[in-house]
């Protein structure tokens, strides 16, 4: 029975955190054009704003004990999970669109930027192979208790994309919000907001992986650019 749990868990996870982005992807590419003026606009700030303060504050270490209050240490993860994606959920579903267009494409221009806005999600998955994706989702700790195995500490990589820029998830998420056939005054605002908030929360994660993963994050930071892949990749020897 437990280990019938523990699946339906990690089924729930991977739906609650990849249900969302998917929403998302689908929300920038086809974005609503509305009526909404300058109280739309307003108001999609507030809520762009509440989710991201959710978000940092999630990922403190306060944040952390105090959900270790009601959750064994193994699902501060999980929850940390879960809470963004129906955080994020909540956003996208509340999120008012407004009058207006910056461009809407066609032609040539349409398919090229049609490809570069296919090209970030599928480099997106990609990249999630030279990361412990179950980690990063809270899984790992779940297979783990399967298997009856300890848990290990972090291990340092800088393998695949991570050999070219520190943070290459960002960078294509960074792309996707600009890249698109059509940008509505709505889409643009999302795209200003993601990208402060991209920049802001890279800068929050260098320190909070210089701490956990010490010398050796200093040595990468200084071989490898935070955004603007390297020719060449490195390598850690």
């Amino acid at each position: 029975m437990k280990r019938v749990l523990l699946y339906s868990l990690i089924v729930v996870i991977r739906i609650v955190s990849d249900l969302p982005l998917l929403w998302m992807f689908y929300f920038l590419y086809f974005p609503e054009q509305g009526s909404g003026g300058i109280s739309a606009i307003f108001f999609n700030a507030g809520l762009f704003f509440s989710f991201a303060t959710l978000h940092s504050l999630m990922a403190r270490d306060f944040a952390k004990r105090f959900i270790a209050r009601f959750v064994s240490e193994k699902f501060i993860r999980i929850s940390y999970v879960m809470i963004n994606g129906i955080s994020l959920s909540l956003l996208l579903y509340l999120w008012q669109p407004t009058a207006g267009e910056l461009w809407r494409t066609d032609g040539i221009l349409y398919w090229f930027l049609s490809g570069l806005y296919a090209s970030c999600i599928i480099g997106l998955i990609f990249t999630t192979f030279f990361i412990d994706y179950a980690d990063f989702l809270g899984i790992r700790s779940l297979l783990r208790i399967l298997k009856n195995r300890p848990s290990k500490p972090p291990v340092f990589s800088a393998k695949g994309p991570y050999a070219y820029c520190r943070h290459p998830m960002y960078l294509l998420l960074l792309i996707s919000f600009w890249a698109g056939p059509v940008m509505t005054y709505g889409r643009l605002e999302f795209a200003l907001l993601g990208s402060g908030y991209l920049f802001l929360g890279t800068l929050f994660e260098e320190r909070n992986l210089r701490k956990e993963l010490g010398n050796i994050y200093d040595y990468y930071r200084k071989n490898v650019p935070m955004w603007i892949p390297r020719i060449k990749p490195w390598s850690y020897s």
